[in-house]
């Protein structure tokens, strides 16, 4: 009862408190007045965005206001949000505003609360600015009724750009008109940017410890967005003059993200599509897991010869009924080139559990992904090779080579600029001897893929990985489980955002 009486009074108590609004009236004429407000991130006050406000009413064509409410603590939240936007939006009525449109922005944690918001009211809101924040996932399988820009920035050390990347794939890649998206959901990313720089003066310590180095000004950064602002606003007041500011914005986001779209789809990146498991395959689920497939043509180690194709499967790695084992399906009479292996295996791929969430502050990539394989001895019997011995042929580290080969894809995919800069400033991946084998089940499925931090030569950090394998010969006392090399792999996705994003925190932070 006391916490229900508490939840009553809280807004009550909350619209006591002295708010420090900040109020921006036009500071052009133009053909009808627009309202803006803008919800602050958390801990940045409202007169900190003021430079980026004026940036905005200086590039847009309308008569623009802009007021930005002053949450209680400077922390955005839910029950107090609908009174601050009604207060401010009074405000800027009794100073004279008469608009005929509102819109609303929201930076980080502003533009997460913001956006439930904007939902309930639905068409009262001609559009939604997102600005390093974006649409949440739970948004993601039904329309969301008001057009939004999203604005990130590369180097945002607290709202990662591979989550600005996911709303890219989803809301511009897979969308069925890219004309009607880039008007009503574009994706941007400014280069160069970081979490930040939405704002001005000091940053609060959650910003300091956590925010990459930006590699533009603030005033450059407060002019690349004020001008994405105000074209999106003049489309969705029917201009079509900023279609064109957008349509480029989107186009060079494309590029930027491609290639790590190219790395999460190698991986089957459950947050693209869901994992077909043992459902039907088709257009709505990922069959399996593409790096997998590659990662058993590696382990199978043949010389020139015979090839092998592979075709992985994703489903539960603990599943027992029914259980899901890997297979080589033919064999051939010689190793040689005429003929061709086929294999199945099978994946799952593991997340961070802070992911669900949803807040972009940890990976989205997957930590480690669980390929059930053959062994090498069991591919090479296979290919028609004689007196294979699995001492010999599996006794390497071969998960750490497979590893090593997507750290490799990695550092040869990444863009350039983003190579060049993890090359100067970030902190190394290499990759450590196998662990195991781990031939009892349970111990193999729950020991996690490792990374350790550790040093180099010259005493600067690295970050080691070590694969946790389990691996048996074709001849074994447990038939079922015979010939079999199972790894815990490092993604290829997780290598690119360690390359753009954590792989720069020690560095390349302003913490540094």
């Amino acid at each position: 009862m006391k916490l229900q009486y508490l939840a009553f009074l809280w807004p009550c108590l909350m619209s006591m408190v002295v708010a420090d609004d900040a109020i921006l009236a036009p500071i052009k004429t133009g053909p009808q007045e627009i309202a803006l407000v803008f919800i602050q991130g958390a801990y940045i006050k409202p007169n900190q965005y003021e430079p980026l406000a004026t940036a905005i009413q200086s590039s847009s064509g309308f008569a623009l206001w802009i007021g930005i409410p002053e949450m209680p603590l400077d922390l955005a939240e839910p029950l107090v949000l609908s009174g601050a936007i009604s207060r401010v939006l009074k405000s800027m009525a009794g100073h004279g505003m008469n608009a005929s449109a509102v819109f609303y922005a929201g930076h980080s944690l502003g533009g997460v609360i913001l956006q439930d918001y904007v939902y309930s009211s639905g068409k009262s809101s001609h559009g939604q600015i997102l600005m390093g924040s974006f649409l949440l996932r739970k948004y993601r399988n039904e329309t969301y009724p008001v057009p939004t820009l999203t604005i990130g920035g590369e180097l945002d050390g607290l709202t990662r750009v591979t989550r600005i990347m996911e709303e890219y794939y989803h809301r511009i890649s897979e969308a069925p008109d890219i004309n009607v998206a880039t008007r009503s959901f574009p994706v941007t990313v400014i280069e160069g940017m970081s979490h930040f720089q939405f704002a001005s003066g000091d940053p609060p310590k959650h910003v300091k410890d956590n925010d990459l180095k930006p590699e533009i000004t603030f005033d450059s950064a407060h002019t690349s967005v004020a001008s994405l602002v105000a074209a999106f606003i003049a489309i969705q007041m029917g201009d079509g003059r900023g279609f064109s500011t957008i349509q480029d914005a989107v186009g060079a986001a494309g590029s930027f993200v491609k290639p790590l779209i190219t790395a999460y789809q190698m991986e089957g990146f459950y947050n693209f599509l869901p994992p077909c498991y043992d459902q039907t395959p088709g257009p709505y689920c990922t069959t399996g897991c593409s790096w997998t497939e590659q990662a058993q043509v590696i382990m199978g180690g043949l010389p020139q010869g015979p090839g092998l194709i592979d075709k992985d499967a994703f489903h539960p790695v603990y599943q027992i009924n029914p259980v899901h084992l890997p297979h080589v399906t033919n064999n051939c009479s010689n190793p040689d080139s005429s003929c061709t292996l086929h294999s199945v295996t099978v994946s799952q791929n593991v997340y961070e559990d802070l992911d669900k969430l949803d807040t972009a502050s940890t990976y989205t990539s997957a930590k480690e992904i669980r390929a059930k394989l053959k062994s090498r001895q069991t591919v090479m019997q296979a290919a028609g090779m004689k007196n294979v011995s699995f001492n010999i042929s599996d006794a390497p580290s071969i998960c750490k080579q497979i590893n090593e080969q997507a750290y490799n894809w990695g550092i040869n995919n990444a863009a350039t600029k983003s190579y060049n800069r993890y090359i100067s400033f970030g902190e190394y991946m290499t990759m450590g001897e196998d662990l195991g084998p781990y031939n009892v089940g349970p111990e193999w499925i729950w020991n996690p893929l490792k990374f350790i931090e550790t040093k180099n030569s010259t005493g600067g950090a690295v970050l080691e990985v070590k694969a946790v394998m389990m691996k048996t010969p074709t001849v074994y006392y447990v038939k079922a489980a015979a010939g079999m090399h199972y790894c815990k792999l490092l993604s290829p996705a997780r290598v690119m955002e360690w390359i753009y994003v954590d792989g720069l925190r020690k560095y390349y932070s302003i913490k540094t």
